[in-house]
């Protein structure tokens, strides 16, 4: 009986090994996925920023065509706007590099 006894122990010895790893993979998938997730949109930001730096040196640009002046460009209620959301971005930017250094970080 006792061989009985230690085949039983070993096998839920086992099994509760295969537990703790299969939860530890899934902890890990889903950590993975959520990082994805974060770099996905750290692309849409980006890409959103691209957007804004294009649409602000355009219109600057063609400001100083027209023959605004430095000053007039600079202070012009269009650009400030974009200017505005650019820090947004960023912030939001910034915001989303902290929490996926935390999930590395707590890995």
């Amino acid at each position: 009986m006792g061989l009985f006894q230690r085949l039983k122990d070993d096998l839920r010895a086992g099994l509760a090994t295969l537990r703790l790893g299969t939860v530890h993979a899934a902890g890990r998938a889903l950590e993975e996925t959520e990082l994805l997730r974060m770099r996905l949109e750290l692309r849409k930001l980006d890409q959103q920023l691209s957007d804004l730096y294009k649409d602000i040196g355009e219109r600057a640009v063609d400001m100083k065509e027209r023959g605004e002046t430095a000053e007039r460009v600079v202070y012009d209620a269009e650009i400030v706007r974009l200017v505005r959301q650019v820090d947004g971005l960023k912030e939001s930017r910034k915001k989303l590099e902290a929490e996926m250094n935390q999930i590395r970080n707590e890995q």
